[in-house]
C-alpha cells in the first residue's frame, strides 16, 4: 500500500524544527554535563588513592628506617678488651 503522500517529503514549519533541535541540543548538553562530572569524580577518587598510597609509602619509609638507626648502639667493651 502507499502512503498518501506519494513518497515526497513533508514540508515541515521551521519554527517545530527549531524547537525539535533546541530539546535534542538541551538533552545531549545534560548527558554531557553528566559525564564531565562523573569523569571529575572518578579524578578525584584516583588523586586520593595515589596520595594515600604515597603518604603510607612514605610512613613505611621512615619506620623503616628510623628503626634501623635507633637499633645501632656503641659497641660494649668485651671482657677479653677490658683486661690491663
Amino acid at each position: 500500500m502507499m502512503p498518501d503522500d506519494d513518497g515526497k517529503p513533508k514540508s515541515t514549519d521551521p519554527g517545530q524544527f527549531a524547537r525539535l533541535l533546541e530539546i535534542e541540543l538541551i538533552q545531549k548538553r545534560a548527558a554531557w554535563k553528566q559525564a564531565a562530572a562523573r569523569h571529575r569524580a572518578i579524578r578525584m577518587a584516583s588523586f586520593a588513592f595515589l596520595f594515600f598510597v604515597i603518604m603510607a609509602a612514605l610512613l613505611l619509609y621512615f619506620f623503616v628506617f628510623s628503626d634501623l638507626s635507633g637499633n645501632r648502639s656503641t659497641p660494649k667493651p668485651t671482657p677479653a678488651a677490658a683486661k690491663p
